[in-house]
Formats: structure tokens, sequence, C-alpha cells
């Protein structure tokens, strides 16, 4: 009995390096980064001097994580997946079945050329970008995204989110921004000119700079709940 137990272990660290090992991209010469499907936590780094890499996993969370024994093969995994087209990287993240998917989360990490755009379509998302992106394209119903650095253009949809943007290394052309309920927090370099227009049912602007129709920097938004803060 121990002998087959011990068999079993060895079994299942086996398939579990080897799922990883195929979850992992070389990115070199990638320019462009889509990911769709369900829900995701993504981590985005795009900065010189760092290995281009991919890696694609599930985690479980929550409270009952604790409870599952790791002699189960229970591990919350999923059909996601990822792979390099051209100079495409596309991700597809797809949430485990019912019974698991409250507390499974999948979760992309990778270290990205600097100058790369990224596009996110999923259901649900939690996203940190940190280095300086080409653009960033967002459609969700609920997110929360943090990016610091800088980029050239921001396209954010969603039905609820919360958005911070520290782009204080260098001004961006342009920030779009169409949500049904939105909590933003911009950031821009000081000697930045910047210009902003907001369609809203309700609306609380803070910020101590002049609106410039001319500036550098233009600022879009339309929401029918917001909160924008401008620094």
């Amino acid at each position: 009995m121990k002998m087959l137990v011990f068999v079993l272990a060895v079994l299942l660290v086996g398939l579990s390096l080897a799922r990883a090992d195929e979850r992992r991209l070389d990115l070199a010469g990638v320019e462009r980064v889509e990911i769709t499907g369900d829900a995701a936590t993504v981590t985005l780094t795009a900065r010189a001097g760092e290995t281009p890499q991919a890696q694609l996993a599930e985690r479980r969370t929550g409270w009952f994580s604790r409870w599952y024994s790791s002699w189960f093969y229970n591990d919350c995994r999923t059909s996601s997946r990822m792979w390099v087209e051209g100079t495409v990287l596309r991700v597809e993240a797809h949430t485990p079945s019912l019974l698991e998917s409250s507390d499974c989360v999948v979760e992309l990490t990778a270290n990205l050329p600097p100058d790369v755009s990224v596009r996110i379509d999923l259901a649900a998302v939690e996203a940190q970008l940190d280095g300086r992106f080409a653009a960033l394209d967002t459609q969700t119903r609920a997110g929360d995204l943090v990016l610091a650095g800088a980029v050239e253009r921001v396209d954010l949809r969603g039905t609820a989110l919360r958005v911070r943007l520290d782009l204080s290394e260098a001004a961006p052309r342009a920030v779009n921004l169409a949500v049904g309920s939105l909590d933003a927090h911009i950031t821009l370099p000081m000697q930045a000119s910047v210009g902003w227009r907001v369609d809203a049912k309700a609306a609380l602007v803070d910020t101590a700079r002049t609106n410039d129709s001319d500036g550098a920097t233009q600022i879009r938004v339309s929401a029918d709940f917001l909160r924008l803060s401008i620094r």
C-alpha cells in the first residue's frame, strides 16, 4: 500500500510538471497580446532587460481550498490555453466547471517586450500592467485594472470598472473610457497638457489641472455613474 501511494504521488507530480512546461512560452518577437474568454487574473510586465516569457496556470483560492488534500487530483484544471501566432500571443481563459469555478482562478503572468499592444476581452478581469505599452484595449463586464508606466492609447469599455492609470513616465495621446459605473484615477507627468470631456448621468471630477482642448493628451469619458480623478 505504501508503495502504491508513493507511485501515485510521483505520477501526479510528473503530470503537474509536464503541464507547467506546456503552459510556458518564449515570447521573443511578440508585438501584440490578445486575451479572450471567461475570467482571469492578468499580470503583464513590458520593460527592457526582462526575458520574454509567459505562464498560464489555474490556482485554487478561497476558504475551502485548505480542505483539499494534495493526494487527490482535483487541481482546477481547465481548457485554458495560449499560443503564439506570428507576432501575436493569443490566450483563451476558461473557468473550470460550475462546481469548481467559485474556488478556482485562471492566472496569466507574462514578461513582454516593450511597446507591445494588449487587448483584453474577458467577462471579468483583474489586471496589473507594468512597463511601456503601445496600447491597452479592454472590453469586460467587471474589471479592476492597474497600469503603471507608459502607454500611447487606452480604450476601456465595460459595465463596472475600477481603473488606476499611473502614466507619470510619459503622457498618452488618448484615454477613452466608456463604462456604466466607473471609478478612475489617472496620473500624468506634471508638464503634460491635458484636455477632457465627460458625458455622465452623475459625475464627480477631481482635478486641479487646466482643461486644455488642444492638449497633447485627450481624455474622453462616457458613463452612467462616474468618479474621475486626474493628477
